[in-house]
């Protein structure tokens, strides 16, 4: 099997809350899965299902991530919001794309890699640390 496209990285990747934690490692093993069936050359078929399952997935941790930091004293949360809005939007123009050509290239791969890395060490761990104040 080939490398991995995306590694967990508990360092830095860390929000602090199980929950999202869990729910990001989840995302990264459907975008590893995607990476290795594309390089595998995997059906056009296969491909679109493991994408709709990102995609799902994606708006899923979406509402769940808003809901848990609706409870906190959180003051970014309508930007936090709009941004997942924003990369939600995104992800349907790759995923369209897609659909379209039947090929997943190399900006689809690296707009996962940066959006994963910059959103969740950028904005995702702003809320952790209110939930760890909030906990301790």
């Amino acid at each position: 099997m080939a490398e991995s496209f995306f590694k967990w990285d508990k360092e830095r990747l860390t929000t602090h809350v199980d929950a999202m934690d869990h729910e990001h490692q989840k995302l990264i093993q459907i975008m590893n899965r995607l990476y290795e069936r594309n390089e595998a050359k995997a059906s056009k078929t296969e491909l679109t299902s493991i994408v709709r399952e990102l995609a799902s997935w994606t708006v899923t941790h979406f509402e769940h991530e808003e809901k848990f930091f609706d409870t906190l004293a959180y003051s970014q949360a309508a930007v936090h919001k709009k941004i997942h809005r924003d990369l939600i939007e995104r992800l349907k123009g790759h995923q369209a794309e897609f659909e379209k050509t039947g090929v997943l290239g190399p900006a689809f791969f690296q707009f996962l890699k940066t959006w994963l890395t910059a959103h969740i060490m950028g904005i995702d761990t702003k809320y952790g640390e209110i939930a760890a104040k909030k906990s301790a």
